[in-house]
């Protein structure tokens, strides 16, 4: 079987009978054939024995769009064998399927990545039972009308006199007046 050919793992210790496609082979370390990994359909990482996978029948299924969060959302997720809290902090549309793309800020330990990319459908809201986090403050944002009392009146400042200041002297006149070309139409009508 070749990476991109859609398998059902029928052995092993983990993903037996889940389907998904090979995006990885390798010679198998602990017996004969290869070794798989297959990227199941549920967005999880199975590493496999080639002996535990058939191809699977008929195409992949359409993902669902998943919740639907807000920045500042916290969240739990799991993906690709990495599960987590965290809050979003980026919200773009899918590249893979209906629905949200996020960007979550991991709550994990100092040195370990930061941010986590992955689809909404692989993020469940946490309630604030389950949160040992603050929920991020929203801001309410006030309509245009509830400023007016706030804006003074508008001031009328009086310039000063303008100085004339002194007279052009004839040769700075004569070097503007030799730089325009006569042959050359102004820009707009005069």
């Amino acid at each position: 079987m070749d990476k991109g050919t859609r398998v059902r793992i029928i052995g092993g210790r983990n993903g037996k009978g889940k389907t998904g496609e090979i995006f990885w082979k390798g010679p198998n370390k602990w017996g004969e054939g290869e070794r798989f990994g297959v990227r199941g359909d549920d967005g999880q990482t199975y590493w496999v024995a080639e002996k535990d996978c058939e191809k699977a029948s008929g195409p992949a299924p359409e993902p669902e769009a998943g919740d639907t969060f807000e920045k500042g959302d916290r969240v739990r997720f799991q993906w690709r064998g990495r599960e987590g809290t965290g809050t979003v902090f980026w919200i773009g549309e899918s590249r893979n399927g209906p629905g949200q793309r996020l960007g979550v800020r991991d709550d994990a330990p100092e040195g370990e990545e930061d941010a986590v990319w992955l689809d909404a459908r692989f993020c469940k809201a946490l309630g604030e039972e389950e949160d040992g986090h603050a929920p991020a403050p929203r801001q309410e944002r006030q309509a245009a009308s509830d400023y007016d009392d706030e804006i003074p009146a508008a001031q009328s400042y009086e310039m000063p006199p303008l100085d004339d200041g002194p007279p052009l002297d004839d040769a700075y006149v004569d070097s503007w007046a030799s730089a325009v070309d006569d042959e050359d139409e102004p820009p707009f009508d005069l």
